[in-house]
């Protein structure tokens, strides 16, 4: 893609996957705010706003809420990295429930 290139809404919204009404949600709650184009106030997108949305995305399927991700974006290297440590911790604790879980499954076809 070309660095200097911008994208409407509905290019965004083709190339990630997420919604035309997803983009203008994180528009109006400040997570990603596209620049305004003078002719017609369309949104526009920069290849740095699908960097950013990599990055909401991603958070987003780590279950962090919008207000977290927000702050997330905005802190600075030291607090992210102790947040997404946190995160990964209950990841990690999440899998290990998942795996007693398959166990449990596997035994119980055994039995039947």
């Amino acid at each position: 893609m070309n660095k200097d290139k911008s994208y409407s809404v509905s290019q965004v919204s083709k190339l990630t996957g997420v919604s035309v009404k997803t983009l203008h949600h994180y528009d109006e709650k400040g997570l990603l705010v596209p620049l305004r184009q003078q002719s017609n106030g369309y949104r526009a997108y920069s290849q740095k706003h699908l960097v950013k949305l990599q990055q909401i995305l991603i958070y987003r399927e780590l279950d962090f809420s919008l207000q977290e991700i927000k702050l997330l974006l905005t802190s600075k290297e030291e607090e992210l990295l102790d947040t997404l440590s946190q995160q990964k911790q209950l990841l990690i604790e999440r899998q290990q429930t998942l795996a007693k879980m398959i166990n449990s499954i596997e035994v119980t076809m055994d039995c039947i």
